[in-house]
């Protein structure tokens, strides 16, 4: 693997990523440029891989100018319930981020897709960590610290959520944010939304909640809280026709539950993410507020 997501690297540093995998040949690590001049030349890596599907391609954008310090690094994620989305959809999230954290990394991340022939759980929260391997192979070659904080949107934040809770057991995760994102799949209300016959059904694998509600407590990141678990920022509209207004509240009292840090903030009238220009402004008040104080 380190040798795929090191030869995506040199030829960034030469004409920027070829897509035609028939050109592609892989070298030597030794061939690689020294690690120094991939920072100072290349800040912007674009569909770099760290896996062997097609969707499994991370942007990478580093901070400059190099100064030497080990770095931590923002992973965005991208919405779509589970079976859509790009991480092109990201592309505001990504620039705010960079101007507002200057001296930090982020990287723009792809995952495979569910379809009607393979589940979303636990197949993406599994990319994701091996998204982080593939960063942490490179820590000193980017100069990476290793700490992460994950910020998310809708299926990107209950993804954010649940690897973070559940399967980042060396806590490398030191912040989260999720916007709009599911929490809790046991929720009658939440049940009743059309998300349960539709998206929810990508993600679990077609397997009803009546027949195996302990598959939907296990996607559940309100479930899968500990002591332990990272500080968490919750984002939400109170007239979301996608996500229901109960999971910030169901979330927050869980983290509460466990001692976790965590901030709240439901916006009136709001729908999946549809902020006016006043919530919008104070959105991102409220990341760089939370982000500043706890990652």
């Amino acid at each position: 693997m380190k040798r795929l997501i090191s030869f995506c690297f040199f030829t960034v540093a030469i004409c920027g990523c070829n897509s035609n995998e028939d050109e592609q040949q892989p070298i030597p690590e030794t061939v690689a440029p020294p690690a120094l001049l991939w920072r100072m030349f290349n800040p912007i890596m674009l569909d770099v891989p760290y896996g062997d599907d097609a969707q499994q391609t991370m942007d990478i954008y580093l901070p400059m100018p190099f100064n030497g310090e080990p770095v931590k690094t923002f992973v965005v994620i991208h919405g779509g319930g589970w079976s859509s989305g790009d991480k092109s959809a990201m592309a505001s999230q990504v620039a705010y981020l960079r101007l507002m954290f200057p001296n930090y990394a982020v990287v723009n991340l792809n995952y495979r897709l569910a379809t009607a022939d393979r589940a979303g759980y636990p197949m993406q929260p599994n990319d994701i960590g091996l998204a982080l391997q593939a960063l942490d192979a490179h820590a000193e070659d980017f100069n990476l610290s290793k700490q992460y904080a994950m910020i998310g949107i809708s299926a990107g934040g209950h993804l954010a959520m649940l690897y973070a809770y559940k399967f980042d057991t060396a806590h490398k995760i030191k912040a989260v944010c999720s916007i709009v994102g599911p929490a809790d799949f046991t929720d009658p209300v939440f049940r009743q939304y059309d998300l349960f016959s539709n998206g929810v059904n990508y993600l679990t694998g077609f397997d009803r909640f009546e027949k195996n509600p302990e598959l939907f407590r296990e996607v559940s990141p309100a479930f899968q809280v500990t002591s332990a678990s990272a500080k968490t920022l919750l984002l939400y509209g109170n007239a979301d026709p996608i996500v229901a207004n109960t999971q910030g509240p169901i979330m927050q009292k869980s983290l509460d539950a466990k001692g976790v840090y965590n901030e709240l903030y439901l916006y009136p009238g709001a729908g999946h993410a549809n902020w006016n220009n006043d919530q919008q402004n104070h959105v991102n008040l409220m990341q760089y507020a939370f982000f500043k104080k706890t990652f």
